[in-house]
């Protein structure tokens, strides 16, 4: 009975370990996802920026569908313009 106990113990623990596992590589996966996204919409966002002034006026989301059916929503605290925090 003893060497049965000790199975499911070491099956328990072997399970354990590798629910950890997989879920600290799931986290990593999506530290990396979540970077490549926030470089990529950095890169929008300065490409989106004529002027360089660090914010986009609606006239400059024109070229993209998305941001200028959004722009009020985005557009936190009513001040006519976006920002970088604005979009994450």
């Amino acid at each position: 009975m003893v060497p049965a106990i000790r199975r499911i113990a070491c099956s328990l623990a072997g399970g354990l370990l590798l629910a950890s596992v997989g879920g600290a590589l799931l986290a990593a996966q999506a530290a990396d996802e979540l970077e490549v996204y926030q470089q990529r919409l950095g890169q929008l966002f300065r490409q989106l920026d004529r002027n360089g002034d660090g914010r986009l006026e609606r006239d400059e989301v024109r070229a993209n569908a998305y941001l200028q059916r959004h722009f009020e929503r985005l557009d936190r605290g009513g001040k006519g313009y976006l920002v970088p925090g604005d979009l994450r």
